[in-house]
């Protein structure tokens, strides 16, 4: 079986965004709870400028772990990246408080 969540993030790396999402979507086929390809294909949409759909992918990583700082963190640049202020500043608040307690 392929492992397209290192597939994905191969593709990232080398800057194919697009390549990315995809084998991050093949991974969440296989398997919708994985956390990692959520905040990863989030992270992909985000740098090619599709902030909504990230949010999107955030949103799936906190419903399933509601102490993942790194989606607060990326949550919050997506909204500040969309001009809302507000929930960027209550997302970077709560990243904040998730990593103090680390």
């Amino acid at each position: 079986m392929k492992n397209w969540l290192k597939e994905g993030n191969k593709k990232y790396l080398s800057g194919d965004y697009s390549g990315a999402i995809k084998c991050y979507n093949k991974a969440i086929e296989e398997n919708p709870e994985l956390i990692e390809a959520y905040l990863n294909r989030g992270i992909a949409k985000h740098d090619s400028g599709h902030y909504e759909k990230a949010i999107e992918d955030y949103n799936k990583v906190i419903f399933y772990d509601k102490t993942n700082a790194e989606a607060f963190k990326n949550r919050a640049l997506a909204y500040y990246s969309l001009n809302n202020s507000i929930a960027a500043l209550a997302d970077y608040n709560e990243a904040t408080r998730l990593f103090s307690e680390k």
